[in-house]
């Protein structure tokens, strides 16, 4: 069983629905100061534009459900990857196109028969960069910085505690990557993204973090039902002058008739087992 694009898909969540989102505004002298220290709590000065690291992650397609893996994702800026999977099966973007590699076997992607797959390689890339996103948030680049109310109608409940002690603030950026990200826009339209994010008031490191994406046609009309994710940064650590996330959980929102809230089981968890966030990647490290 492949289960790559199952792990991909679920950074992705369209329930029917949707958390009410933060008004929009330009920067807030309080939330600025807490967004600069969030920015400036990774250390390093120099962004990150590769890395090559090993994950193990773990699946539930359901409440009983779990499957466990392993990964090695290569990445280099803007757009190259190699995702392999433990089997050896690898989806690849390198500087001649999309290819699957299956043992011995190169298969490029060409035509509609490779639309799924090449719609993999494009959720992979988004995955890198969603990781990028919250090693380094500086890459986030907000247009408004505003505080933010703990949400804690929406947040499973064994999070609520730690929640409370987190600082506050809501961000408007696109800086991450959800579905929604990788679909070609109608003339006029276009997306926003606003985040929540929970700060720790002794490290100022990232902990929490409430993605909403939308999507609205010229006419200002909502064209899909908005995206959402929940990113709970359990445990971080330092790698290459970066705090990276050392455990991730990611959570999907309920579809409901009555108020919104996350599943307490993580649907997705990720553990970072090694790697840097500097490495010596050229672009031929991305040739089938």
């Amino acid at each position: 069983m492949n289960l790559l694009p199952i792990l991909l898909s679920l950074l992705i969540q369209d329930p029917q629905a949707t958390p009410e989102a933060p008004p929009a505004a330009n920067m807030d002298a309080a939330a600025q100061a807490t967004w600069d220290a969030l920015s400036k709590a990774t250390f390093a000065e120099a962004p990150v534009t590769a890395f090559d690291l090993k994950f193990h992650l773990r699946i539930r397609p359901d409440e009983i459900q779990s499957n466990d893996l392993t990964a090695h994702y290569r990445f280099l800026s803007p757009g190259f990857v190699r995702a392999t999977l433990e089997s050896g099966r690898e989806h690849l973007r390198g500087p001649k196109g999309d290819y699957l590699i299956d043992g011995d076997e190169a298969f490029k992607l060409v035509g509609r028969e490779a639309a799924e797959d090449k719609k993999q390689i494009d959720e992979a890339v988004g995955v890198a960069r969603n990781f990028l996103a919250l090693t380094d948030p500086a890459r986030l680049k907000p247009s408004s910085v505003l505080p933010g109310a703990t949400p804690l109608k929406l947040l499973p409940s064994a999070l609520l505690e730690r929640a409370r002690s987190l600082n506050w603030i809501t961000i408007t950026t696109d800086g991450f990557h959800l579905l929604s990200s990788t679909e070609k826009l109608p003339e006029g339209a276009k997306r926003t993204q606003q985040a929540l994010l929970g700060i720790s008031t002794e490290s100022s490191t990232l902990e929490i973090a409430v993605v909403l994406e939308e999507t609205f046609g010229a006419d200002g009309v909502r064209l899909r039902a908005p995206q959402h994710v929940l990113l709970d940064l359990q445990k971080t650590k330092e790698l290459d002058n970066f705090q990276v996330p050392r455990h991730l959980r990611v959570h999907q929102l309920i579809p409901t008739q009555k108020a919104a809230k996350f599943r307490d089981r993580p649907t997705f968890e990720l553990w970072l087992r090694g790697g840097t966030l500097r490495p010596q990647l050229s672009a031929d490290a991305f040739l089938p």
